[in-house]
């Protein structure tokens, strides 16, 4: 199942909080020893700003990617072009930036370890707010996937509303064991092997139940995983099915050729141990 991410990320406090931690840790793999006097604390206040502002274009890059190339279409060309883009822009951003700064308010060329140590730590730190937005995505689907699937297990536990005299109960999925239509009525037969009759037609009803417990057989019958002993080969690649006993179902059940292949996968996932 492939849900829309649609770029919606937690993530300005963890920017500001992260910056110039990032800027601190750098400063420390840098330079053997930090004198914080006027000249260090400058250079710190322009560094962090210029990570503030690579930030906010990696940020951008991603949600621009959000829109133009989802994670659901192409998962690993995303996260490659993800890391090209920005390490290109990033990366040349702060080229630009350092090498700006210098030529305004420095007195000698940049050092030549800039374009070799210090573009290498950019690019781990890259890496891992790149690894951070991939990550709040994944956890994102995750908990969507989960809120579908409680909000699945809460519908497929109301079951049918069938009428008993005067009264509506409610026949929980996990009591039905066999649906069909018998001379253009729909029934429904419970594992105490209660009967009751619906108002919808099989072609309604199938949507609606839960496909890993439910098979339709054929035009007229739907079964549930519990009702099915086996099945054996039949004439033309068809299958015959064989139900429980106490269901009295007394006629050869038949699965198409063209549904066969469905069922047998089917029908192997259903009887595998949970």
């Amino acid at each position: 199942m492939r849900l829309r991410y649609l770029g919606k990320y937690r993530d300005v406090l963890l920017g500001l909080i992260l910056i110039p931690l990032i800027n601190s840790i750098n400063y420390h793999l840098t330079y053997s020893h930090i004198r914080w006097d006027w000249y260090t604390r400058t250079t710190y206040l322009i560094d962090t700003a210029q990570g503030y502002i690579s930030w906010w274009l990696l940020r951008e890059i991603v949600l621009w990617l959000d829109r133009k190339m989802p994670y659901q279409k192409a998962f690993a060309q995303r996260i490659a072009v993800q890391l090209i883009l920005t390490n290109l822009v990033v990366q040349g951003f702060i080229i630009l930036a350092t090498e700006g700064i210098n030529a305004l308010f420095g007195d000698k060329p940049l050092p030549s370890n800039f374009y070799t140590y210090n573009l290498f730590i950019f690019f781990i730190w890259i890496l891992v707010i790149n690894g951070i937005y991939i990550s709040m995505y994944l956890h994102h689907q995750w908990t969507l996937t989960q809120q579908l699937r409680q909000k699945d297990r809460s519908l497929r536990s109301q079951g049918f509303e069938v009428q008993l005299g005067h009264t509506i109960r409610k026949v929980p999925f996990e009591e039905i064991l066999l649906i069909f239509v018998d001379e253009g009525v729909t029934n429904l037969r419970t594992s105490d092997n209660k009967s009751f009759i619906l108002d919808r037609s099989l072609n309604k009803l199938v949507p609606g139940l839960p496909e890993e417990d439910f098979f339709r057989l054929n035009r007229r019958f739907i079964a549930h995983r519990n009702a099915i002993r086996g099945y054996r080969k039949g004439a033309n690649g068809k299958l015959q099915v064989r139900l429980a006993d106490d269901l009295m179902v007394h006629e050869t059940i038949t699965v198409s050729r063209l549904s066969a292949p469905g069922f047998k996968t089917w029908f192997r996932a259903a009887v595998q141990p949970s």
